[in-house]
């Protein structure tokens, strides 16, 4: 019989995104541990470079959308179905790591009864407040959430006449995104301004504000820009058109030289307001790039300095915005020192030690070597 500890994902989003970026990045440090993965997925594509085992989640197109109601009860007991038949093909699973969310990991609690797996949650961004996601915060195993959803987390837990201080349960715990060494970003080009947007099309994500930002440039004045989306899919929210016809502006679909593309530009533009994370914005960091921010109180206005390691612009400000751009391709030189100001602290965001915790939960006892470090080792 095999040694090796089962963990089993599931990925019901139809599009590639943060969470699951960061999903992979947590298997990445399991690389040279006893574990097999196998993921039931609705979006195969996004797992093709890794050795998972990955089979295809069914969804008819009624169900794909549902968020409430009779329908959304109907789509996660499917799920939870596909799980139950999975489990005859891949065999016993120890740790399930539901990476979206408990509103969206429901039919991995759904089938938990069933299977008797362990479920490591991972939260990247608020929950809704409902009895079901509070029920499911209380039945897994670990929660690992940024420290931005946790108003949500006790609303959740409220709903449910638990006590609604996150803070007083042991099996949650917060976390910080990392980035593996085998990930991390090539350095960034000096030698002219190059602007790097990338995100999905989610109109949240504030592709608009860019664009306008960028128009009201004169075209003489305005820097090279390369922005790079994912079409989101399956999905009731508003989007953004693109590609869209503005001078000096380049746009790739989904590209799969990302990284590339990131390293002829410097300046990487965020223009989504309370990111949970942002870590689209730790890339560019990581890659020595100038990062222009909103200052809305979101996770990295609040770990980084105007002036010092990013520049700031009001929200939704399309004037602010513009100015911010036209001030960091001006001056080479700062543009430069902001981008090194940026990287350093970037290093502190290393995966072995941001997911140490994460990972001895999915493998138990595993003497992971990281497990051990504390956080000046890793920074040093």
């Amino acid at each position: 019989m095999s040694k090796l500890k089962h963990i089993l994902i599931l990925d019901p989003i139809a599009f590639a995104g943060g969470s699951k970026v960061s999903t992979k990045h947590v298997l990445a440090q399991l690389e040279n541990k006893e574990v097999r993965v196998s993921v039931l997925t609705a979006d195969a594509k996004s797992w093709r470079q890794t050795q998972a085992y990955v089979r295809h989640l069914f969804m008819p197109a009624r169900l794909e959308s549902a968020e409430q109601g009779l329908a959304y009860f109907a789509r996660h007991l499917l799920i939870a179905a596909q799980l139950l038949w999975f489990r005859l093909v891949i065999g016993t699973i120890d740790t399930a790591l539901a990476a979206s969310g408990p509103g969206v990991d429901l039919g991995l609690y759904l089938a938990k009864p069933f299977l008797s797996y362990r479920i490591v949650q991972m939260v990247h961004g608020p929950v809704a407040t409902s009895r079901t996601i509070g029920r499911c915060l209380m039945r897994a195993n670990h929660v690992f959430y940024l420290d931005s959803t946790r108003e949500s987390l006790c609303s959740a837990l409220k709903a449910t006449g638990n006590t609604d201080d996150v803070s007083a349960y042991p099996h949650f715990q917060t976390f910080n995104n990392g980035l593996p060494k085998s990930a991390w970003p090539s350095p960034c080009q000096h030698d002219y301004a190059v602007v790097f947007w990338a995100a999905s099309l989610l109109k949240w994500k504030g592709l608009d504000t860019l664009i306008q930002a960028l128009s009201s440039v004169p075209p003489s004045q305005r820097a090279e820009t390369h922005i790079c989306f994912i079409r989101p899919e399956q999905t009731t929210l508003t989007v953004s058109d693109a590609p869209q016809s503005v001078s000096k502006v380049f746009w790739y679909e989904a590209p799969d030289d990302l990284d590339g593309i990131r390293a002829r530009a410097n300046i990487f533009v965020s223009t989504s307001t309370k990111e949970p994370f942002g870590l689209s914005i730790l890339e560019a960091m990581a890659a020595g790039m100038c990062v222009i921010i909103p200052e809305d109180g979101a996770y990295w206005d609040t770990q980084l300095t105007h002036g010092v390691n990013c520049l700031k612009y009001a929200p939704h400000d399309v004037n602010a915005l513009a100015g911010s751009l036209i001030d960091a391709q001006s001056d080479m030189r700062t543009l430069q020192c902001i981008g090194k100001a940026a990287n350093i602290v970037s290093q502190q965001y290393r995966a072995e030690y941001c997911f140490s915790d994460i990972c001895e939960a999915l493998v138990p006892n595993s003497g992971s070597r990281f497990s051990s470090l504390s956080r000046n080792e890793v920074q040093g």
